[in-house]
């Protein structure tokens, strides 16, 4: 298992807030582009997972299951099959999946999967923040259930969400919704669910500290980060030369996320955020919705 003191972690906080403050200054001098964080070599995409993650845990669906996959063995382990769209629990002990329109629960303490509800139009899942809450899309709404189970309740209404993930205090979410033409991310305010169109894009997400909404921009070779208040693009992190990366997924780090490579073969790739270099960790060929966890 990794430690990293808390200076490490201050550094890395504050990683992001100085590429927003760059950002900001250029869009304001020169009216133009926000900082890019340039994009490694192809040649540089290194195999495997890197030194600073050798006690990270990924998470991954494959066409008959969701596996897991850590640096310390050589091949991934199938933890429950007929699964898909894996999401950590803010503990690391559990995870919320979904087996068709089943919303369950998966703990790895007793190795047991457990329904938790059934939607009608299931699509995606996350944790909410606070552990004690399974949230999952429904159609036009998004739902919440007790990790408890039991009946669950509708807690966002009105927009068809393809993709969700909360800020880590709950305040908010971002989510991809079907715009004209494509995809949309907005911000949801929480409670009540006040929305915010940020921009045209897919795989919503959230950093870890919860300051930058995450939006892939077309052609997917750009991850654009706006910030989650004034709704302004403050940097961007570019996918390696010849490769395009979908359905990002910020870690619980402030550094690093995982990503789906595009293309004949779908790997999961780990990028880290302060320089952009990549690292494949799967080579199956049909691997997606990635979910990091750096322990």
């Amino acid at each position: 298992m990794i430690r990293f003191s808390s200076a490490f972690f201050s550094a890395r906080r504050g990683f992001l807030h100085r590429i927003a403050a760059v950002g900001v200054a250029a869009l304001a001098l020169f009216g133009c582009k926000p900082e890019a964080i340039p994009a490694p070599p192809a040649e540089d995409v290194g195999e495997g997972f890197p030194p600073d993650l050798a006690g990270a845990r990924l998470l991954y669906q494959r066409p008959d299951g969701i596996y897991l996959r850590t640096a310390a063995k050589p091949e991934a382990e199938k933890i429950v099959g007929d699964a898909a769209y894996p999401r950590w629990a803010p503990d690391g002990q559990s995870f919320a999946f979904l087996r068709g329109n089943r919303v369950m629960l998966y703990r790895f303490s007793d190795r047991s999967a457990r329904e938790l509800a059934v939607a009608e139009k299931g699509r995606a899942v996350a944790f909410h923040p606070g552990g004690g809450e399974v949230w999952f899309t429904d159609g036009d709404a998004v739902k919440a259930v007790s990790v408890e189970g039991g009946a669950s309740r509708v807690a966002l209404s009105g927009a068809r969400v393809l993709e969700l993930d909360f800020a880590p205090d709950g305040t908010f979410l971002a989510a991809t919704v079907p715009a004209l033409g494509g995809y949309r991310v907005a911000r949801f305010e929480l409670p009540g669910g006040v929305r915010r169109d940020i921009a045209r894009g897919c795989s919503a997400g959230v950093t870890a500290d919860g300051g930058r909404i995450l939006v892939n921009l077309d052609g997917h070779t750009r991850l654009a980060l706006f910030d989650a208040t004034s709704g302004e693009r403050v940097a961007e992190i570019a996918a390696p030369p010849g490769f395009k990366l979908d359905n990002q997924k910020w870690s619980n780090h402030p550094d690093w996320l995982a990503a789906v490579t595009e293309g004949r073969r779908q790997d999961i790739v780990i990028q880290r955020a302060s320089d952009g270099r990549v690292w494949r960790v799967t080579s199956e060929g049909d691997a997606d919705r990635p979910d990091l966890r750096v322990e």
